[in-house]
């Protein structure tokens, strides 16, 4: 792993070995429409640099798509490449400057995510929750994951259902027989997707961005089962969900409630989102960007991630998602997402903020990193922001 052993350790990875990278975020919020005080925006859509994404209003209704930084159309921030083979290794988000160039969009926050994956919602009229499609058993229940056949003669090709991104982390699990030599079960590899069914499967993150994949010459007997598994941070620990717009049209007419049942970080299947006080009411005629249940003050007005039941600590899965009334029309996003650090305040009119992270955070490999925004006031259409990143690692 890449994180610093002491500060000795950082300054001398940091400058005398030259192992630091900044980026810089510039980006048009609110594309379509001016936001509401209150509200929170993701800053997905807005042009500028990255350029905006063309991924999330994409793909299969209510399956979930998992996400990393080598998804070209997705449109998040790069931040220097792997550090790592294996995808888990990580660098430290030290500090940043942001400023915004509006004079109407002051005071607002900035918030940096990591995007692990998503879920594209375009049955908006059903009112019932409807089942997502995530083939995953973390191994302590019954049921879950999506049966595979091999082909050891494609080069263990696999071949399932439903579409299975490319990079995706997996694991596989077998009943009645053996997987293919040499596949251990309980063990990580990633996808190298080649159709919308069918994929192959390398041993690490690199090899499966160069295309290198594993070659058997069985093709294994009983049941075979995948498992897709998030991308990073996949116990679920600290992992959030929001609902946004993810379209250049707005939302329909309809102020639904929304909920999700989800499986809780430590595994438990069937939690769901509390109804007290309320459940997130989404905003009628919501615009491009806008996170739906977040606005003004009032019953059902939340930040920008979903409430969770209890004293869970973050979300494995998502089972079901509900709008409990009509949408009319139009499509919705539930994002996975894991917020680094703290938000950026800022509150002067073109003045940089500097920020020093606290500890520093921890990005990882294939993070996808996207900014989401709440406007203090009134905030018109097309405002910049601007924000630059320092990474290090060891």
């Amino acid at each position: 792993m890449a994180g610093f052993t002491s500060l000795d350790n950082r300054l001398n990875s940091m400058s005398a070995l030259g192992k630091r990278f900044q980026t810089v975020l510039s980006k048009q919020m609110n594309p379509t429409a001016a936001a509401v005080a209150n509200e929170w925006h993701t800053l997905f859509r807005g042009g500028g640099f990255p350029q905006a994404d063309a991924i999330f209003d994409a793909g299969t209704n209510l399956l979930f798509q998992s996400l990393s930084d080598q998804f070209t159309n997705a449109g998040s921030l790069y931040h220097g490449g792997d550090v790592g083979a294996n995808g888990d290794d990580y660098k430290i988000l030290e500090t940043a400057m942001a400023c915004t160039a509006a004079a109407t969009s002051v005071p607002c926050w900035l918030q940096l995510v990591d995007v692990l994956g998503f879920i594209r919602k375009t049955t908006v009229t059903t009112t019932t929750e409807q089942t997502v499609i995530w083939p995953y058993n973390d191994g302590t229940a019954t049921g879950g994951g999506e049966t595979i056949t091999f082909s050891s003669s494609s080069g263990l090709l696999g071949t399932y259902t439903n579409d299975i991104q490319n990079l995706s982390k997996v694991r596989f699990r077998n009943s009645g027989g053996a997987l293919p030599t040499g596949l251990v079960a309980g063990t990580d590899y990633y996808t190298i997707r080649v159709s919308a069914t069918t994929c192959r499967f390398a041993t690490s993150r690199t090899n499966a961005i160069a295309g290198t994949a594993i070659a058997f010459t069985d093709a294994g007997s009983g049941t075979n089962v995948i498992d897709v598994r998030l991308p990073r941070y996949s116990d679920g620990v600290g992992v959030d969900a929001m609902f946004f717009n993810p379209a250049a049209t707005a939302l329909g007419a309809g102020t639904p409630g929304l909920s999700l049942t989800y499986q809780n970080g430590a595994g438990t299947t069937a939690r769901a989102t509390p109804s007290s006080p309320s459940l997130p009411i989404g905003k009628t005629a919501a615009s491009n960007s806008h996170i739906l249940y977040t606005g003004a003050t009032g019953a059902g007005k939340f930040g920008p991630v979903m409430p969770l039941q209890g004293a869970d600590s973050g979300i494995r899965t998502i089972q079901g998602v509900r709008n409990n009334a009509s949408y009319v029309s139009g499509t919705y996003t539930v994002a996975l997402v894991k917020r680094l650090g703290e938000p950026i305040p800022l509150q002067v009119l073109g003045q940089a903020v500097p920020w020093r992270f606290d500890g520093g955070v921890r990005v990882y490999d294939g993070a996808a990193i996207y900014g989401i925004l709440k406007s203090g006031v009134a905030t018109p259409a097309n405002s910049l922001i601007e924000c630059a990143l320092n990474f290090g690692w060891a």
